[in-house]
């Protein structure tokens, strides 16, 4: 995960402020699936700024984020601090500082395209007990009626100052190695944020792009076209799959 912590260094502050959250959804869809209830102990997995911990904290469970980046470790405990039931550690998905059978649930959100899957799969089954359940959670843009995300995702497309990453390992690969196929249960939600025009130049930075004042500018007056009434919208859906190891 090396990579991926260099490259969000600097983007702990705008990821924890703009980053979307994942709908209470899931919640109810892991109580279906697996049994889910709120005695069960949850490590997050590269778990950033703590967007997707909050969710298992506000429904009473027990969380430990492990993140390897320093400065998103700081922002997700800093982001957490009212709830005493988190800890955060450092460590990554191959080298989780747990103890065997330690907890119920491990979640990954947003993450899983760093890791090494083989080295990941093998922590997990060592922290994990009973059921050995994981699930992965991910959110993509989806388009809208009124064309703001095409029009976005072109300018984004063209601006030469994105950080380099690996963003674009496909998720599908992780998930294959991840699990047994036939065990997987996949389900969808949509969802938004609204952002006036501070908070829109914040999600673009929060994905990686370095906003001089050409791609400022650029960004505003693509604002200035598709706000209704000081706001835009990012549409969402997150992808949740949850199985066994």
């Amino acid at each position: 995960m090396q990579e991926g912590s260099e490259a969000f260094a600097r983007l702990a502050q705008d990821y924890a402020r703009f980053r979307p959250g994942y709908p209470v959804a899931i919640l109810q869809e892991l109580a279906d699936a697996c049994g889910l209830t709120p005695a069960w102990a949850v490590a997050d997995i590269g778990s950033g700024t703590g967007n997707l911990a909050r969710l298992f904290l506000d429904a009473g469970h027990t969380v430990v984020g492990i993140e390897p980046n320093r400065q998103m470790r700081e922002a997700g405990e800093r982001h957490l601090a009212p709830y005493p039931a988190f800890r955060s550690l450092d460590g990554s998905a191959e080298d989780i500082p747990l103890p065997p059978q330690s907890v119920d649930l491990v979640t990954v959100g947003q993450a899983l395209h760093w890791f090494d899957i083989e080295r990941a799969k093998g922590e997990f089954r060592r922290i994990l007990r009973g059921g050995r359940q994981v699930a992965v959670a991910w959110n993509d843009r989806r388009p809208d009626p009124e064309g703001f995300f095409e029009a976005y995702r072109a300018l984004t497309r063209d601006c030469l100052n994105h950080v380099p990453t690996s963003f674009q390992r496909p998720l599908s690969a992780g998930l294959d190695r991840l699990f047994e196929v036939a065990a997987v249960r996949h389900a969808s939600f949509d969802h938004m944020q609204a952002f006036d025009l501070e908070g829109f130049l914040g999600r673009a930075r929060s994905s990686g792009y370095r906003i001089d004042p050409d791609m400022a500018a650029r960004l505003g007056d693509l604002f200035s076209r598709y706000q209704q009434r000081g706001t835009v919208v990012f549409h969402y859906r997150m992808e949740l799959y949850i199985g066994q190891l």
